[in-house]
C-alpha cells in the first residue's frame, strides 16, 4: 500500500500520554511518545510502533499488550493501527470471555465468530462485525469518530509487549488480510 492515507495532524498532546501512565496505570518502563511530523500510522520510525489513545481510553487495551492479540494481528499480517476500535473490542471481548471459560481463543476462533472487513471510509483499515448471533458484548459502535486524531507511537520492547517475538508483526500496512488454512477471506474481504 502507498502511504497515500489521508491522515489528520494527530491530536495527541504529552498530557494525554502522561493521562495513560497516571490514570490507565501504564508503566514508566513502557516508551510513550508524540507522532514526529513526518510519523502516520502508516509509517512509523524504527523500533516503535503505533496505536491509539482510544484503545486504551475506550477498549481496555493494557501494556503490556496481551500476546493473543499480537498474535492475531500477526497472523492476519494487520498492524495495530489498521485496526479500528471496534475490531479491537470485540477482540478483548472474546479473548476475556474465553479465559474465563477456560478454552483456547486464537485466530480460527475469531473468523468463526466475526467477519473481518476493509473500512471503505478510511482506507487501509479494517473493522469486525460479528456473525449472527454471535455477539458477546452489546452495543458496540461499528464505527468511531475521531480515532485516527489520537494517534501515539511506543518503544517495542519486553515492557510494551511482553515476550512477543515482534519482528512477526508486519512494518508495512497490509492492503489485505493473510489467507489462513483453507477458509477464503475474498469472502469476508468486503463492504
Amino acid at each position: 500500500m502507498s502511504s497515500s492515507f489521508n491522515f489528520p495532524r494527530p491530536t495527541t498532546k504529552a498530557d494525554d500520554l502522561e493521562d495513560l501512565y497516571k490514570a490507565y496505570g501504564v508503566d514508566r518502563t513502557v516508551v510513550l511518545d508524540l507522532a514526529v511530523t513526518h510519523e502516520t500510522p502508516e509509517t512509523v520510525r524504527e523500533g516503535h510502533y503505533g496505536a491509539y489513545l482510544s484503545f486504551f481510553h475506550s477498549c481496555g487495551l493494557i501494556f503490556p499488550i496481551p500476546e493473543p492479540i499480537l498474535e492475531i494481528l500477526a497472523e492476519l499480517g494487520l498492524s495495530l493501527t489498521q485496526i479500528l476500535p471496534n475490531f479491537l473490542r470485540h477482540l478483548i471481548a472474546f479473548l476475556v470471555r474465553a479465559r474465563e471459560e477456560g478454552i483456547s481463543f486464537g485466530l480460527s476462533e475469531f473468523r468463526q465468530l466475526v467477519l473481518v472487513k476493509r473500512n471503505q471510509q478510511n482506507l487501509g483499515t479494517f473493522l469486525v462485525s460479528p456473525r449472527l448471533g454471535r455477539h458477546v458484548i452489546e452495543d458496540i459502535p461499528y464505527r468511531d469518530e475521531k480515532w485516527r486524531e489520537q494517534f501515539f507511537v511506543f518503544k517495542m520492547d519486553r515492557a510494551s509487549m511482553g515476550e512477543f517475538d515482534f519482528s512477526r508483526l508486519p512494518r508495512r500496512w497490509a492492503e489485505n488480510i493473510a489467507p489462513s488454512g483453507s477458509s477464503s477471506m475474498s469472502d469476508e474481504i468486503r463492504v
